[in-house]
């Protein structure tokens, strides 16, 4: 059972927010194609909320920041970090879900599509997905031009595989390498991220897929975690935010996502853009965590994303089967389909679908392996 309890009441609402965006990209965007509003300000606007690498992103410099805050306050608690304990909590946390929805992907929903005649083969290798290297599947699709054919439950699943890949070696850090060069490892990550986006700039799927190009965005979450932990100046900073400190923040992140474009499409803007946008994820995430101030964007002032968040982890890998199962039913449909009305609404049908099924996944299913977790946690936040 857990002896220290951190909970940053904010970010449940970062993580619904995060997970919207993402069912945005993959739910509702589709519609758009149907909307008068190309090369419009409409248009741009609409990217900067349901383009799904913006949530994905968010979610990594989410990860980078509490798993580092763990495992130093697991250090300043006990004099160590146990490794095995530490596996075992992200085994209980990400496994059960993870390997259920990859049988709904390779196993129920081909059957399905076979019963109905729809049936073709994907292109996905499934040993990708069983060892946590969907990412690498994916560059692969995309690098030999094979397409999807109904992979998307499987495909969501990229994200998940970079984060189990980073949890793998990060906790090395602070186990294996002396306190006093903690700060120096976090900063190689970055920098050799960096590096590498910086030799495949004009690779889009490997910048966008690749563990190595995204480091930044965990490293940049990681890195905030360690100052407030290491520096009292920086963490009463952050402790102070005010309302105006938080919409600032807001603002600034709004505006470099919404001219990102315009902004970084030189030769290696990717690799200015990924800090510039990782960071301002992460001072937003900072200031949202640690704040003792009573700012009205305390994000978990708002009350249904501050409820749901919890669930985000579910939302994030049910929502593709939702939206795949109702795919299935466009050719019974009476009447036509293509057509903004019905890709809309079919959107905005399958969202309150996929908040019921996660919640009831989360307390039938995930809880009873959560409960399990409280067993191997000396610190941790509320999940």
């Amino acid at each position: 059972m857990s002896e220290h309890k951190i909970y940053f009441k904010n970010l449940d609402s970062i993580r619904f927010f995060a997970a919207l965006i993402v069912y945005i990209g993959h739910g509702i965007s589709p519609s758009y194609q149907y909307l008068p509003i190309q090369n419009t300000i409409w248009e741009q606007f609409l990217n900067v909320i349901s383009i799904g690498p913006i949530g994905v992103y968010m979610f990594f410099v989410l990860s980078g920041f509490l798993i580092t805050y763990l495992l130093i306050s697991e250090y300043e608690i006990n004099k160590k970090i146990s490794l095995k304990n530490f596996y075992i909590r992200r085994i209980l946390r990400i496994w059960p879900l993870y390997f259920l929805i990859i049988v709904f992907a390779f196993g129920i929903i081909p059957f399905i599509t076979y019963l109905t005649g729809t049936y073709k083969p994907a292109p996905s290798k499934i040993i990708y997905y069983l060892t946590f290297l969907s990412n690498f599947d994916i560059i692969r699709l995309f690098q030999n031009n094979l397409g999807f054919i109904n992979p998307f439950p499987q495909v969501v699943t990229w994200s998940v595989s970079v984060e189990e890949q980073f949890y793998l070696f990060w906790p090395l850090i602070f186990v294996f390498i002396p306190k006093r060069f903690w700060i120096h490892s976090i900063l190689l990550v970055i920098a050799g991220s960096l590096f590498f986006r910086f030799l495949y700039f004009n690779n889009a799927q490997i910048l966008y897929m690749h563990t190595i190009a995204l480091l930044i965005y965990l490293g940049m979450g990681a890195l905030l975690a360690y100052l407030i932990k290491t520096s009292h100046r920086i963490k009463h900073i952050f402790e102070n935010c005010s309302t105006y400190t938080h919409l600032l923040l807001f603002i600034i992140s709004f505006c470099f996502l919404f001219w990102f474009k315009a902004l970084f499409t030189f030769k290696y803007g990717n690799v200015v853009g990924s800090i510039v946008i990782s960071l301002s994820f992460a001072l937003i995430i900072t200031a949202q965590a640690i704040t003792k101030s009573k700012s009205i964007l305390n994000l978990h002032n708002i009350s249904f994303a501050n409820r749901w968040g919890k669930y985000t982890y579910g939302i994030y890998l049910i929502h593709p089967i939702v939206l795949v199962f109702t795919n299935m039913l466009i050719p019974l449909m009476p009447f036509p389909t293509e057509n903004f009305i019905y890709s809309f609404s079919n959107g905005i049908v399958c969202f309150p679908i996929t908040l019921f099924l996660s919640k009831l996944s989360y307390k039938y299913y995930e809880s009873r392996f959560l409960l399990l977790k409280e067993r191997f946690t000396s610190v941790e936040t509320k999940e």
